[in-house]
């Protein structure tokens, strides 16, 4: 769509982890839609071409370094993009890492454990409290944190990285309400195993032929974007297989049974924990 006609112009969106991968695309597709785009990431180069392309798309761009596991480079960066191009309507936390050499647990190397955790969840904790605050007061906003279907089946091979997606689902889950209630809508979308730098080094996906289209999760992001999947807003959604329309017709029910949530599962009507 033409950012001369787009619901979308305007608007500013922040996309941490965007020189490469999901992040890269998501920036393009935004930049079409006439979104002005701040970029979070480590690679100076990877994101500076990735602002280059979003600008012949006709987008204004700002591009910050930062390593997401720290609250102060964050809060630092999010006050340059805001400077540089206003308030930040839409978050997406893409920055992640996947644990390497597919081992146990008890036989990872504990600073790469740590370092793939504190990527995707604490980067994606650092990056919500930069930025609600402003969302809040304006009352206005929606958060997409780029999640993964590990949050929900995780693989034992790869402990730290289900963990950690688990634990963003988690917050979600706790943060979804309140967050409504002041105007922020806060997503959990998992991609599907779409091809990447990062997934195609994963022995789960040594043969694999299925990859998921990006676009799918793109659209999704851009439907978020525009307030189309409002009703949604709190609910673990995987853009690789679900039909997004017949989910918002049973929006109202998921959020009656509290589906689509990370949640203990009783084993009778009088659990006490249930």
């Amino acid at each position: 769509m033409s950012s001369r006609t787009s619901t979308l112009s305007g608007q500013v969106a922040l996309i941490t982890g965007a020189g490469r991968g999901i992040g890269r695309l998501l920036a393009l597709a935004l930049a079409e839609e006439g979104m002005a785009v701040g970029m979070i990431g480590r690679d100076r180069k990877r994101l500076e071409e990735t602002a280059r392309a979003c600008a012949q798309r006709g987008a204004a761009t700002a591009v910050a370094l930062a390593d997401v596991r720290s609250p102060e480079e964050v809060q630092r960066v999010f006050r340059a993009v805001h400077a540089a191009l206003g308030p930040v309507d839409l978050l997406v936390n893409n920055a992640g890492l996947v644990d390497r050499g597919e081992v146990p647990f008890w036989e990872a190397d504990p600073e790469h454990w740590w370092e793939v955790f504190e990527t995707n969840f604490r980067g994606t904790v650092n990056a919500c409290r930069a930025i609600a605050p402003d969302m809040i007061r304006r009352r206005s906003g929606r958060i997409v944190n780029v999640n993964s279907i590990f949050a929900v089946k995780g693989d034992r091979r790869y402990s730290a990285y289900s963990g950690s997606k688990a634990s963003v689902l988690a917050l979600s889950g706790i943060l979804d309400a309140p967050l409504r209630e002041l105007g922020v809508h806060l997503f959990d979308i998992s991609p599907g195993m779409v091809r990447t730098d990062m997934t195609s080094g994963m022995a789960i996906c040594a043969d694999r032929q299925d990859w998921t289209d990006p676009a799918r999760f793109v659209a999704a992001v851009v439907r978020v974007a525009r307030g189309e999947l409002d009703p949604l807003a709190g609910r673990f959604l995987h853009a690789g297989t679900d039909d997004l329309d017949e989910l918002l017709d049973k929006a109202a029910q998921m959020r009656a049974a509290d589906a689509r949530t990370l949640r203990l599962r009783a084993h009778g009507p009088a659990d006490v924990i249930a």
